[in-house]
């Protein structure tokens, strides 16, 4: 899947890199799953971007995906300052995008940061937002938050009424813990998914039932 974002897209992700970058304004995070590893409570915005948000890699394969699956509805749970809610919505700018953020102030960061883009941003935590949610089927879904792998499976699990079998579930930082790699694992080898990627920090899953169960390690190329 080697797509490459056209230089109008490059031009506008470079626009936002710089901008968080230079951004040194501290902000109180709220944090409803797993604590940083790194930052403390208060945070820059270059901080959090360095350490928290999709890097570009990781950002580039959601572009990819948006790109190639071209989904009509796409929920992202983790939406920090947008960076990568920018590269969804770019890869495909037809589908309706939802994205959630919980922290209050990482909210207004990011909806400043993807204003005048026709995607919805929800201030809840994931449960409250899941549970407000239509009750439309969803083409792709970003789970980026949280970081707890019992979080993880029951996040998917309130979702699955809105999963259809080809539905792109992309799950971040699947070894950020023991639990979260245990839950990945769980997830892959269940008899409910039949296709995974792993692509190391990220990791892939379709329900596909039409097919046999295939596992994949990849790496993302720049």
């Amino acid at each position: 899947m080697k797509i490459e974002p056209h230089s109008e897209d490059k031009a506008e992700v470079n626009s936002l890199t710089r901008r968080l970058v230079n951004n040194k304004m501290k902000i109180a995070v709220e944090d409803h799953g797993a604590k940083s590893k790194k930052l403390k409570l208060n945070r820059a915005i270059n901080q959090i971007f360095r350490t928290s948000g999709s890097s570009r890699q990781n950002a580039l394969l959601l572009y990819r995906f948006s790109n190639y699956f071209k989904p009509k509805t796409t929920l992202e749970l983790g939406t920090s300052l947008g960076f990568g809610t920018l590269h969804l919505f770019l890869g495909h700018p037809d589908s309706h995008i939802i994205t959630i953020e919980g922290c209050p102030q990482t909210y207004q960061i990011a909806k400043s940061n993807l204003e005048n883009k026709p995607i919805d941003l929800i201030n809840k935590t994931f449960n409250d937002a899941i549970d407000t949610l239509n009750p439309e089927k969803i083409d792709l879904i970003f789970i980026d938050g949280h970081h707890d792998g019992n979080a993880l499976k029951q996040y998917i699990k309130k979702l699955d009424s809105r999963i259809h079998e080809n539905t792109v579930l992309i799950l971040d930082d699947i070894r950020w813990s023991d639990s979260m790699l245990t839950a990945w694992n769980e997830l892959r080898n269940s008899a409910e998914f039949n296709l995974s990627m792993d692509f190391f920090k990220m990791g892939v899953l379709m329900k596909r039932p039409q097919q046999r169960k295939e596992h994949f390690y990849l790496r993302i190329k720049k």
